[in-house]
């Protein structure tokens, strides 16, 4: 297939877009004719192969640090105005280079030791029990609205200590910063505008929830983030906002996209399905397959510092370059037979949370929600299906999931 053809056609223009609803034929020609892409609509490089997705996971010339490129687009007028919104991005922790990478994943990593994550099981437990219980009855619930949002957005908002009363709001604000750190090319100039109000509405939030916190701590991440942990080091105000919001917005969207993509994957496949209702000590390898299969970040995005090359294509310093996470678990050199959805895969070195020095930090609790969530609602509803095949994809190239997913939930165990 030559370049043009690939270009020119339809899903070419929908991927650019996050319009793209099945990407993965897409990817697959990418990876097969043009694994180095420039794309023109992007403006960025986008990388599809595993081998070459991981690699520049750990190629020193491609910077985190790249709040630069989401700034960069915008008209120089509206890029002035939200000049807060592009430091605030930059002190996201994903958004950081060594050492302020360094220091700042030093702190969040002693506030979710191993012995930490696993102390929350039973009040996420509590919590699909409380979801559940409040479908007792039906006959249809919306695992996305219902279920799959509600759990992940819980445990972050109990993780920062936001009290009931304030999450909707503040949910909406980070949703905000979410479609314009999600953005890529174009798209970034309409999602600007509601990010900045936003973000200085979550930053007058976050530094009174601050000063309420050194009055009086109490036991969440986000009160020894404010009173400093590793020898006293302390977060400015600055820093504090961008990683209390970072730190919720990693921990949400991969887990709401594992958990409803995860579950729609196996109602679509019943084999498999069965398969895990008759054996759950495969609900590990599950998780790790529905992560692969269906990636809830489908993209990791870089900043050039340095001219490197990458099978022939010269990639020149201050370049974008898309490193295709989703492309990369369907590779077939690394996963045999990558469409099949098989929750015994062996070997699924999967590349849904990153790699490298940026592996996810919150894998360990997404993980275990969905150990404790996949189990409880199938053993509840074991003759749970899906109602219709209609299938609502949100519109986005970073974010894969579903926005609704009615089931009929059959009989209770």
């Amino acid at each position: 297939m030559h370049l043009s053809e690939i270009v020119e056609s339809p899903d070419y223009v929908r991927f650019c877009e996050g319009r793209l609803v099945d990407p993965y034929p897409f990817f697959q020609v990418l990876r097969e004719h043009d694994p180095v892409h420039w794309n023109e609509r992007l403006s960025a490089w986008v990388l599809t192969r595993y081998d070459d997705v991981a690699a520049a996971h750990r190629e020193p010339a491609f910077a985190s640090a790249r709040a630069s490129l989401n700034m960069g687009p915008l008209p120089a007028e509206l890029r002035e105005k939200v000049a807060p919104l592009g430091e605030h991005v930059a002190n996201w922790l994903g958004f950081t280079d060594p050492p302020k990478h360094t220091r700042l994943r030093k702190l969040v990593a002693k506030s979710m030791s191993p012995r930490f994550i696993a102390g929350l099981a039973p009040r996420i437990q509590e919590i699909v029990d409380d979801l559940l219980a409040r479908v007792d009855g039906q006959e249809v619930m919306d695992l996305f609205h219902d279920f799959s949002y509600p759990l992940p957005a819980t445990v972050g908002c109990e993780l920062l200590g936001i009290p009931a009363a304030d999450r909707d709001e503040c949910k909406r604000h980070i949703g905000d910063l979410v479609s314009f750190v999600g953005s890529v090319g174009p798209a970034l100039v309409d999602a600007a505008g509601p990010a900045y109000d936003s973000y200085k509405a979550l930053a007058e939030y976050f530094c009174s929830l601050a000063e309420q916190r050194r009055r009086r701590p109490t036991d969440d991440m986000f009160t020894a983030l404010v009173t400093g942990m590793d020898g006293g080091d302390v977060l400015d105000a600055t820093e504090l906002v961008g990683l209390s919001v970072f730190l919720y917005v990693a921990g949400h969207e991969t887990t709401v996209g594992l958990l409803i993509n995860g579950l729609l994957a196996l109602m679509q496949h019943p084999g498999e399905l069965e398969r895990l209702q008759n054996d759950w000590s495969l609900v590990d390898s599950t998780i790790e397959e529905c992560l692969r299969y269906e990636s809830p970040i489908q993209i990791d995005t870089r900043l050039v510092v340095k001219d490197v090359e990458i099978r022939g294509q010269k990639i020149r310093e201050g370049d974008a370059i898309v490193l295709m996470l989703a492309a990369a678990n369907r590779d077939p050199g690394q996963f045999p037979d990558p469409d099949r959805f098989d929750i015994t895969r062996k070997d699924n070195r999967h590349l849904a949370f990153g790699y490298g020095i940026h592996f996810c930090l919150g894998a360990p609790l997404a993980r275990l929600e969905a150990r404790l969530a996949l189990p409880t609602i199938l053993k509840r509803f074991p003759a749970m299906r899906l109602r219709d095949d209609k299938l609502d994809w949100r519109e986005s190239m970073v974010l894969r999931a579903v926005t609704n997913l009615p089931v009929v939930l059959g009989s209770t165990e």
